[in-house]
């Protein structure tokens, strides 16, 4: 048996047909988008319609696509840019936040700003009710992301955004783990910031973009001034074409996503294994589940199954390997609950028949628990 990626919410398995067609075009298109020369004009111009492309996508205008690493990079850049912007303030996120995030507004917190932090409930998203509560005159900055990495669940940034449309406070959210799976669009949302990589979605590493309203960022690197002075270093055209091709790729399969989301569910209950969604299964992303299984413990299944190559995870990439359980578990339930749960993201690849093979192994472990006890 080839071996089943249940881990997709981590990072994709690449699309490798995608990415070699793409280097084709590198072959022949190799220069410095920047160059005067000819061939760095024909670059360039590539370089402009994708950025085009993701604009439309989001829609939004070209100059608000600042191409850079990813994720940790745009989140970080966000919290620079209030640390340039304003003297002091107050900053709003939720408990579930990355960590990039929650270390740059801990960062942020060196240099006088207060920080707040938002709690989520069993559903796993924030309460409108706390965020007003904890809004006032000195807020500057809200930031929640728009789908959680470990539950899938999705936060109501467009009734955040309506929430504050009369006041003089920036709105940011890390769209990593939704972009490619829901509708985004930023202008309906009310967005200033928005974070986003392109591994999750089977396109490379290391590369990604953040929306800024306007155009209107204040940079973290310096140097040669690519991206219109707001992001310097030299502009990957590679990954611009790759990860266009792979969102219109995702965003065509979130219907069989969902399916096989449902499929998983609804096997697990057929087979009466004991088990819980944790979180919400409506309102989230159609490719995650996050479940709290009654039996047995997350890392004996993980063990279980990675014995057996299968490979699944106990939470977020950045904290899987923390044997205690998943701190967003936490947060939402307990502790004793987190030690019991995992998450299992389908993906480009996964079928019904490799999500029976899961199923399977599942059952007989947990009859062999069940019969040892």
């Amino acid at each position: 048996m080839a071996n089943i990626y249940l881990d997709y919410a981590a990072t994709s398995r690449k699309h490798f047909d995608i990415i070699e067609k793409n280097m084709n075009i590198l072959k022949e298109v190799y220069a410095n988008p920047s160059s005067g020369h000819t061939l760095g004009k024909k670059n360039n111009r590539l370089v402009r319609e994708g950025r085009e492309k993701i604009a439309n996508t989001l829609n939004a205008s070209s100059n608000e696509i600042i191409f850079n690493s990813g994720g940790t990079e745009s989140n970080n850049t966000v919290f620079n840019h209030v640390l340039t912007r304003f003297e002091t303030g107050e900053i709003i996120i939720s408990s579930i936040e990355h960590p990039s995030v929650k270390a740059s507004a801990k960062r942020l917190e060196r240099f006088g700003f207060k920080v707040h932090e938002l709690s989520v409930d069993e559903s796993g998203s924030i309460s409108l009710d706390e965020l007003k509560e904890k809004i006032n005159s000195k807020t500057v900055l809200i930031s929640i992301m728009l789908a959680n990495n470990e539950t899938g669940v999705l936060n109501p940034i467009k009734e955040v955004s309506e929430l504050i449309a009369d006041k003089n406070i920036l709105l940011h959210s890390d769209i990593v783990q939704a972009l490619g799976k829901v509708e985004i669009d930023v202008k309906k949302l009310g967005l200033d910031f928005a974070s986003a990589s392109a591994h999750k979605i089977g396109s490379l590493n290391n590369f990604g973009f953040l929306y800024a309203k306007d155009g209107d960022a204040e940079p973290l690197l310096l140097g040669g001034g690519q991206e219109n002075g707001l992001r310097s270093g030299t502009t990957d055209l590679l990954g611009i074409l790759v990860l266009n091709d792979c969102l219109s790729e995702t965003l065509d399969s979130i219907p069989a996503l969902r399916e096989l989301k449902h499929y998983f569910v609804s096997e697990l209950e057929k087979n009466e294994v004991e088990f819980e969604v944790n979180g919400s299964i409506e309102n989230s992303l159609p490719n995650i589940l996050n479940i709290y299984f009654k039996n047995i413990e997350a890392q004996r299944l993980i063990t279980y199954l990675d014995a057996r190559d299968i490979y699944i995870s106990g939470g977020s990439a950045c904290s899987s390997g923390n044997i205690k359980g998943s701190r967003i578990i936490t947060e939402m339930y307990n502790i004793e609950r987190a030690a019991h749960s995992v998450r299992m993201s389908v993906g480009f690849d996964t079928s019904k028949e490799l999500i029976d093979e899961v199923i399977e192994k599942i059952v007989t472990l947990e009859k062999r628990i069940k019969e040892r006890n």
